[in-house]
């Protein structure tokens, strides 16, 4: 696999966990809304939407390079909520689990 397929694969990954987050987020909301846990939960929407929109963003125009510290921003940017995306989704399965026994 060259270097441009490999960056291609990781973004639409990205995009991907961020779409799960999304979901996961949405149902938790829906389930601890009357609670009043449904911050903690609408924080994966949040972040699982900004990870879909920049993968999306540099999947569809790649940055112009206009200021050179910009792709470095985004890859920064995208790589913590990818991380904390799968961390959250890790979170919210090891909680939820033991409540569905």
């Amino acid at each position: 696999m060259n270097k441009e397929k490999l960056s291609k694969l990781i973004l639409r990954i990205e995009a991907t966990i961020g779409v799960i987050a999304m979901l996961m987020g949405t149902i938790l909301t829906v389930a601890v809304w009357n609670e009043g846990y449904f911050v903690g939960a609408m924080m994966m929407i949040v972040t699982g939407a900004i990870s879909v929109f920049l993968g999306f963003k540099e999947l569809v125009q790649p940055s112009d390079h206009v200021f050179h510290w910009l792709p470095l921003f985004y890859k920064i940017v995208r790589r913590s909520f990818f991380f904390l995306n799968v961390v959250l989704i890790g979170l919210v399965i090891l909680t939820v689990a033991p409540m569905l026994e």
